[in-house]
C-alpha cells in the first residue's frame, strides 16, 4: 500500500466549542466524522472524495501550547451540494437558521448561508449554469 497525500484543502479553525460544532454539523448539516479525538474534529460533506472541515481545541497541538481560537469573523466556506433548494429544506427542518435565502449568484452558483456554532459562515452551492466574465 502506498500512502498518498490527500489533494485537497483541509482548514482547520480552532474552537473551545467543539462538542457543540459536533453536534451542529452532525445533526443539521449531515456531515460524518472522518476523525476524533478529545481535541480535535475532521468532518466531510458528501462522498468519499468531498469538502472537509477541521476543528481542534486551541491547546490541542501536539505541543500543548495555546494557539488563539477562531473569532467567528470573516470567513465563508464553500461547500457544493447536488442541490442548494433541497438542502436549504432539509437544514431548516433539522433546526438550522439561514442567514440568506437560496437565490442564484451571478459567478453561476445558486447557494444559501447559513453559519455554525464558531461563526463560521457556510455556503451550500450548487452550479446552475457556466460563468462567463464577458
Amino acid at each position: 500500500m502506498t500512502i498518498q497525500n490527500p489533494n485537497k484543502l483541509f482548514p482547520l479553525f480552532l474552537t473551545s466549542r467543539l462538542e457543540e460544532t459536533k453536534r451542529y454539523y452532525l445533526e443539521k448539516a449531515c456531515f460524518r466524522v472522518v476523525v476524533e479525538s478529545a481535541a480535535y474534529l475532521q468532518l466531510a460533506h458528501g462522498g468519499e472524495d468531498g469538502p472537509e472541515l477541521c476543528f481542534m481545541a486551541p491547546d490541542g497541538f501536539p505541543d500543548g501550547k495555546p494557539r488563539p481560537a477562531f473569532d467567528g469573523k470573516g470567513v465563508v466556506v464553500s461547500i457544493p451540494t447536488p442541490n442548494a433548494d433541497a438542502k436549504a429544506l432539509d437544514m431548516l427542518k433539522r433546526g438550522a437558521e439561514h442567514l440568506t435565502a437560496v437565490e442564484d449568484k451571478p459567478w453561476g452558483w445558486r447557494s444559501f448561508l447559513t453559519v455554525d456554532p464558531n461563526g463560521l459562515i457556510l455556503d451550500f452551492f450548487h452550479v446552475y449554469k457556466e460563468y462567463s466574465p464577458m
